[in-house]
């Protein structure tokens, strides 16, 4: 059985909104990368921040953004 055969027959067996996560997982393997900023376009920002609100910036997300809150999924 070759990797395709495989894929269907595992999915077949799948309950359909499981079937439908492994649909969405598949469309965006394919869905091409998003392209950044290049960093040539990011220069005109770089001292924008005085040295104050940098670090308010960087304790906000050190506090706020790098949790992980088990129950939240």
């Amino acid at each position: 059985m070759d990797v395709k055969d495989e894929i269907v027959a595992r999915v077949d067996k799948l309950p359909p909104e499981i079937q439908e996560q492994v649909l969405r997982f598949v469309a965006s393997l394919a869905a091409p990368a998003q392209k950044g900023e290049s960093g040539a376009g990011l220069r005109y920002f770089s001292g924008s921040l005085d040295p104050v609100s940098a670090r308010e910036m960087v304790r906000t997300i050190e506090d706020e953004c790098e949790r992980v809150d088990a129950g939240e999924w």
